[in-house]
């Protein structure tokens, strides 16, 4: 079973992304809206695979918090964003075993991109 952390700062579309995965097969074990409440939820319990939405609540966006998460794990990350401008991308591509995906995001998209990202 593969447990996930999805930090997404969109009630409404985190409930989405929830509800699908917990449909496929996989496990949340936190969805939050910050880096903060990320990293507590990281702390309790490591997933296998973290959905990070570039623009979070608080102080420090997504990219930040995936290098913060990036000092004690490699566990791989899937980016979701909006932003896809060079300057964002770039940062993206600083983080290793990663990927991202353009919003809107469809499950048909979501998944393949998972496993994929489970697979290495």
């Amino acid at each position: 079973m593969t447990n996930i952390i999805i930090v997404e700062d969109e009630a409404i579309v985190a409930m989405e992304y929830k509800n699908s995965l917990s449909k496929q097969g996989f496990t949340i074990l936190a969805s939050v809206s910050s880096a903060h409440l990320a990293l507590a939820a990281f702390q309790k319990e490591i997933p296998d695979l973290i959905l990070i939405d570039i623009k979070l609540k608080g102080d420090k966006d997504g990219i930040e918090l995936a290098k913060e998460i990036r000092e004690v794990s490699n566990i791989p990350i899937l980016f979701l964003t909006g932003n896809t401008d060079s300057i964002t991308l770039n940062r993206i591509k600083a983080i290793g075993n990663s990927c991202f995906l353009s919003k809107p995001i469809l499950s048909k998209d979501l998944f393949p991109e998972i496993i994929r990202l489970l697979a290495h």
